[in-house]
Order: C-alpha cells, then structure tokens, then sequence
C-alpha cells in the first residue's frame, strides 16, 4: 500500500508533494532534516545505482565534494543541515531539477 501511495505521488502529486517526498528519501532518520552524513549515503547509493560504485579515495572525495556543493547551494543559513523549506526552497528555484520533476508527468 505505502508503495503504490508513493507512486501516486511521483506521479500525480503536485511539485511541493514530490519535492516533500524525495526529502523524505533523503532525511534517513526522520528528524524533519537532511545532515551531509544522509546526503552522503543517498549520493553513494545514486552512484551505485548507475553503476558508479565509489571504492576509490578518488570517488569518495567526488561523493564529498557533491555533498558539499548541494550544502553551500541549499543550506541557507549555514548551520550544517538541510530544513525542508530549504530543500523545496532551492529545489523550486534550479531549472534542471524542475524538468527532471516535470518528466514523472509525462508517464501515464
């Protein structure tokens, strides 16, 4: 059942609905806040995912620096985590990630 609601979501939910639930993929704990050490695990599994597995000091130090490049873009006031206002904040604002929000819409 959660799975076929979160379907619906990705493909029928508003921007606002996608973007709360693609933070909540990336807010692990459910403490209502995405830290770099969450970040870090969901841009590893991303990696992976596409088959770029990060086993090199090289690739760890790429995962690291996206991290730190998706913080200095969405942690508005510096204070080492990532709100949810922030993220949709940020989010609604970048082009690239409005199209790639746009593409569930095309789907079904």
């Amino acid at each position: 059942m959660e799975f076929v609601a979160n379907l619906s979501i990705l493909l029928r939910g508003t921007v606002d609905e996608k973007l709360q639930w693609t933070f909540s993929l990336y807010d692990i704990n459910g403490d209502g806040c995405i830290t770099k050490e969450e970040m870090k695990e969901i841009v590893t599994a991303i990696y992976e995912l596409m088959g770029k597995v990060p086993e090199g000091c090289e690739e760890e130090q790429a995962i690291k620096d996206k991290v730190e490049r998706l913080f200095e873009k969405m942690d508005r006031n510096c204070d080492g985590k990532i709100t949810l206002d922030e993220f949709i904040e940020c989010c609604t604002k970048d082009e690239s990630i409005r199209r790639s929000i746009a593409v569930f819409d095309t789907i079904f």
